[in-house]
């Protein structure tokens, strides 16, 4: 009391009481708007002001019947408390809607501690009225109405709270309860001028809980000083009146209002109404115990906070105490959108502190894990003066590391519990994970613990981990294989698979060539196990036995190795021996990352490096390379070209093939000179004389169009009619003859025996139809009723 006298220091002169105020520091405790329990002097004085408009809206909780029945008294800011109010109405917050968040957290906080005086067996003025968050949206006078039904402030209270920019009573409340576990969300004593953002003048009406307390009204317009009388028909609580200006007029639209309650304030502890309608209709999960959240609530949840239609395919419920008091709650979703090439997803995950929005977008999992939808809610969290930003950046970064190792494991075990699941859960969202492993050190193999692939080992369509593959592994294998390629047709087929194959060791098929590259190169080591490429040099390890069969061996392959170089000049820098292929003539290693090149390419054609010279290894049994060997003595000119096209089918199997249509002519000229070999006719044959196309007038159907032996074997086969048409002499049917091919490889022994045998004899013999005459046909159509038909 003698504090309070002594901080209130009345002047007599003029009939005007001056109340002067030490500005107080922030207090950095958990409450924006404090209510103290103390009884205040009210010093008379004969200045007034006019009555304050009441609103017009039915409100049911403090209706407005509220009227000023005392005088006014006028109490200035100190300059530095003028400064302060100055910089929270117009610097403090970077968005102007967070005032409703702001005056909403007051209210709870207010109803929190009428809750707790009845807890506490207090009594308490209307101990029936029921708790809850009124607010009224009127766009016709450009108000905006807030009320609560909580303890309420006395005059002294409301000097106290109002008067004192960073006097937080709620920290002192918290301070008296002495404990951490409570609801009450202030901090910091400036909450409530944030309605200066947006308001001209604002209007409190407030009564306290205490038995027997008097409605006060607070007005103020923010210009460095406010009123307060005495009021009738004031109810229980406060009520906040704000007269928004001209550029804050939106705030008076209902539709704006919703959303930014369900925005900020839709997880209160109390009911919030608007305009008469409840608007926080879902839960804090989160803050609920596992066992009382059903699916259907999981999914009404997963909805809001996402703005999805989809249901969750995994749920995640988190908490610990340590090394900071979280509460979570996680959900993946059953798709996503980047995939379609919209625009990449921001963070899913909502930073709460006690149940207030702090941060809709919190960086809080790493970026690859923006697929992620979810809350986060901490008590302890330190948060900045405007509460919209966080302190204790290395405490921060601490959260974040538990709740990602958390998330990881929590995948880990799922794809462990239901592998088909996962399989479509990672058909989804694999792509977030392969950039984790290739973007996060820190989480490296943790992510690579999620990754999955096809393998030699498993049907079409079946994946695989690495802990899988190394569960396979023999004693003697230190490498995990893989293999990169568009499919697992050309997996199986590849040059390089041949060995392994041979040798039933297992190689895992990546099949994203553009992503897949970079995924291994990144991760290197898992579990001390190297992942090397099947198309390097070191994966010859994987030796085929010795081959029994010929081969260039000596000075035979030395020579043929230096030929081959000279051929070849400038697109190989060695030639080697292969220890592993066993049908494919040819392939190359340690080549540069495909990938890269082709997505350097894509991005830049013109300032693709031209194609480094490769290194080549040759299968010296293969029977394309022995007959290189014996032409390039025979035939040179058509060694070389074999030669070059051996090095381009490698470039192919090794992806480094940048234009195809550069080996078409080589190609031509292959096939050329092997039909020329092959003693076919090339020659352009002599059209037929006469057409070998006829109509059966039987049956329609053409004869001579059909495949035959003759056809394909080069014979000419010709029907022809041997009668003139309106004689009979039809009935030696059709002649049929066949020439011979001129060129004697072409002639087929077999069929000239079957032609001597079989078209010699005559076909059967058809009969013609007797001509009758047209009148006689006639005549008889009329007798039997058939007048007007004609035969053709």
């Amino acid at each position: 009391e003698k504090m309070l006298r002594a901080s209130v220091r009345p002047s007599y002169s003029s009939n005007r009481v001056s109340n002067r105020f030490t500005p107080r520091q922030f207090d950095l405790g958990r409450n924006r708007r404090g209510f103290a329990t103390e009884d205040a002097e009210v010093v008379s004085s004969t200045e007034t002001t006019p009555q304050s408009q009441t609103t017009s809206q039915s409100q049911t909780i403090a209706q407005p019947r509220e009227q000023v029945t005392g005088q006014f008294h006028k109490h200035d800011f100190q300059a530095e408390t003028k400064k302060l109010l100055s910089i929270v109405s117009n610097s403090l917050y970077t968005d102007k809607e967070v005032f409703v968040r702001e005056l909403i957290s007051n209210a709870s906080d207010a109803l929190e501690k009428l809750r707790h005086q009845q807890l506490t067996g207090e009594q308490v003025l209307a101990p029936d009225a029921p708790l809850l968050v009124s607010i009224q949206a009127d766009s016709k006078n450009k108000t905006l109405t807030i009320t609560d039904t909580g303890i309420g402030m006395t005059d002294r209270e409301l000097i106290q709270n109002l008067g004192s920019i960073g006097h937080s009573g709620s920290s002192e409340f918290m301070k008296s309860l002495d404990t951490k576990d409570s609801d009450i969300i202030g901090q910091f004593g400036v909450g409530f001028y944030s309605a200066f953002m947006v308001a001209d003048k604002v209007t409190v009406y407030s009564r306290s809980s205490k038995l027997g307390a008097k409605g006060y009204v607070w007005q103020s317009d923010g210009s460095g000083s406010y009123e307060i009388a005495e009021g009738e028909g004031i109810e229980r609580g406060t009520k906040i009146v704000l007269h928004l200006n001209n550029k804050s007029e939106q705030f008076s639209q209902k539709e704006m209002i919703e959303r930014i309650v369900k925005k900020y304030s839709n997880f209160v502890n109390f009911d919030i109404k608007l305009n008469g309608d409840k608007v926080n209709t879902v839960k804090a999960l989160w803050t609920m115990p596992k066992s009382q959240i059903s699916e259907e609530d999981h999914k009404q949840f997963y909805q809001f906070i996402a703005q999805a239609y989809d249901a969750p395919t995994y749920t995640l419920h988190f908490g610990t105490d340590t090394p900071i008091n979280i509460r979570s709650l996680f959900y993946v979703g059953s798709q996503h959108t980047e995939k379609y090439g919209m625009s990449r997803l921001e963070s899913g995950v909502s930073l709460y502190c006690r149940k207030v929005l702090i941060q809709p977008k919190a960086q809080l999992l790493p970026e690859f894990l923006r697929f992620i939808k979810g809350v986060v809610d901490s008590e302890d969290i330190p948060l900045n003066l405007s509460r919209e930003h966080l302190q204790d950046t290395a405490l921060i970064k601490r959260i974040g590391d538990v709740l990602t190792k958390r998330v990881l494991k929590w995948l880990d075990d799922e794809a462990k519990k239901d592998p088909k699941k996962y399989a479509d859960f990672y058909a989804e969202f694999g792509e977030f994970l392969k950039e984790g492993a290739v973007t996060e050190i820190t989480w490296k193999e943790d992510t690579a613990k999620l990754l999955r692939f096809e393998s030699s080992h498993t049907p079409k369509g079946g994946l695989t981990s690495f802990d899988e593959y190394i569960s396979r592994m023999d004693s003697t294998q230190t490498e995990i294989y893989y293999l990169c390629v568009a499919n697992r047709t050309l997996a199986e087929n590849s040059p390089y698979f041949e060995s392994f194959k041979s040798q039933n060791k297992e190689v895992l098929f990546l099949y994203n060539t553009q992503l897949d590259d970079f995924i291994m190169s990144s991760v290197q080591m898992f579990k001390q196990k190297k992942l090397v490429s099947i198309e390097t040099a070191s994966a010859a390890s994987v030796k085929q036995p010795d081959i029994i069969d010929r081969r260039l061996q000596g000075d035979q392959l030395r020579e043929f190795v230096r030929w081959m170089k000279e051929s070849l000049v400038g697109k190989v820098s060695a030639i080697t021996e292969s220890t592993r292929l066993t049908t494919s003539p040819a392939l190359i290693v340690d080549h540069e990352n495909a990938s890269l090149r082709r997505m350097m390419k894509s991005r830049d054609p013109s300032r693709t490096p031209a194609l480094a010279k490769q290194q080549l290894e040759i299968n010296t049994a293969h029977p394309i390379i022995l007959g290189i060997d014996t032409l390039r003595e025979t035939n040179p000119a058509r060694a070389i070209l074999l030669a070059e096209q051996v090095f381009d089918n490698a470039l192919v199997a090794a992806g480094l093939m940048d234009d195809a249509m550069a080996m078409l002519p080589r190609l031509n000229k292959i096939m050329e000179a092997s039909i020329a070999n092959s003693g076919a006719d090339t020659t352009t044959p002599s059209p037929p004389s006469k057409s070998t196309k006829t109509v059966d007038p039987d049956d329609d159907e053409t004869v001579g169009d059909q495949d035959t032996p003759a056809s394909k074997s080069n014979y000419t086969v010709k029907l022809e009619p041997n009668f003139e048409m309106g004689t009979n002499a039809g009935d030696k049917g059709f002649k049929i003859s066949v020439e011979e091919p001129l060129n004697p490889s072409a002639r087929n022994p077999k069929f000239s025996d079957f032609i001597k045998e079989n078209v010699a004899k005559e076909t059967p013999k058809k009969e013609t139809p007797k001509v009758e005459d047209p009148d006689e046909i006639l005549r008889e159509d009329s007798k039997s009723g058939k007048s007007g038909k004609t035969q053709e």
